[in-house]
């Protein structure tokens, strides 16, 4: 029995697009027929693996091919609902970057679309697939690590400056699909300020703060100003905490048997505090790469419908509508706003 190929097309080789053209190119689960972008030079700059593939400069002529039953759209965010509209309504499964679209209702239209049709839609939350964030899950789902308390992160760096959306859609993207998928009750306020620095450009430094059912608490600093580049995220429990470092090359997590007890004073109403110093730990990691594991759960997807990815469309319309009240708290000057 000859094993099925999803023949596939990609649309947008920029900045990402080369990174997905080499996973699905080593993944025997697909073939790679169309390569697809606007500019010229990103198409013939990429070494293709092989010579049948054929390069275009409009997505639809990829939408035309009926041996095509899946599309990765790898393009600017303000692009997405469009080509995966497109691609939906022509019948094909849909690969997309993070976010899905620039709003929810965009989102809803594309995942009514999609299940009307029977279709895929896999949204490429990366980080959801490294080692270290489903270690981090792991972890805190442990009983000794006790209750989650907050999540601390910093995520910034110099560039990329982006014209269609702003710092929070490009970067806070990333903390808010770890969030959706190690916490699992509902955010409750989200309130957010943040800083355009120039005229022309969008918000490129912010801070943002989702108080969650449950008395957890997340913090998100993210900035395309900064000199150095840091991505840090620290999970705190009662027990235990865990320090999420994705430069380190290999020992990104550290756990630290670390927390406070309160202790109630019989001779006082002033409760005591109670300090747990205790070792560190460095679970092992593997090497695999995540959007290689993406790539693998995407053809999952497709194969049987019934099957939930970490990156459904419904978890990525939770983090769009996140990012719709963080904007929204930013017009208003941080103001809390309901989710």
């Amino acid at each position: 029995m000859n094993k099925f190929i999803n023949n596939i097309g990609i649309i947008g080789i920029g900045y990402w697009g080369p990174n997905l053209y080499r996973n699905f190119s080593n993944n025997k689960s697909f073939s790679i027929k169309y390569i697809c972008d606007i500019n010229k030079n990103n198409l013939n700059k990429l070494n293709l693996e092989s010579p049948s593939t054929i390069r275009v400069n409009n997505y639809k002529e990829i939408l035309k091919d009926k041996n095509i039953n899946s599309v990765v759209i790898s393009t600017p965010v303000a692009s997405h609902y469009k080509i995966a509209m497109d691609c939906l309504n022509s019948g094909k499964n849909i690969f997309v970057e993070k976010p899905l679209a620039d709003s929810s209702i965009k989102c809803r239209k594309l995942i009514d679309i999609a299940n009307k049709k029977s279709l895929s839609i896999f949204v490429d939350h990366t980080f959801l697939y490294t080692s270290a964030v489903i270690k981090m899950k792991e972890i805190s789902r442990k009983r000794n690590f006790g209750n989650l308390l907050y999540y601390d992160s910093t995520r910034i760096n110099l560039g990329l400056v982006q014209n269609d959306i702003n710092v929070i859609w490009d970067l806070a993207v990333h903390d808010l699909a770890i969030l959706n998928y190690i916490y699992t009750k509902k955010p409750v306020l989200v309130s957010a300020v943040g800083h355009k620095h120039f005229s022309s450009k969008p918000i490129t430094s912010a801070y943002i703060t989702i108080k969650y059912e449950g008395n957890f608490v997340a913090h998100i600093n993210v900035n395309w100003l900064s000199p150095v580049k840091i991505r840090q995220t620290i999970l705190g429990g009662s027990k235990k905490m865990i320090l999420y470092n994705d430069l380190e090359p290999s020992d990104k997590i550290t756990i630290y048997n670390k927390g406070i007890d309160i202790i109630k004073n019989e001779k006082s109403s002033a409760n005591l505090v109670k300090y747990k110093v205790g070792d560190t730990h460095l679970p092992y990691l593997n090497n695999s790469e995540a959007l290689s594991s993406a790539v693998i759960e995407f053809n999952k997807c497709i194969k049987n419908k019934n099957y939930r990815s970490k990156s459904t469309a419904s978890d990525a319309l939770k983090i769009v509508k996140i990012l719709e009240a963080a904007d929204k708290s930013m017009s208003m000057n941080g103001k809390p706003i309901k989710v």
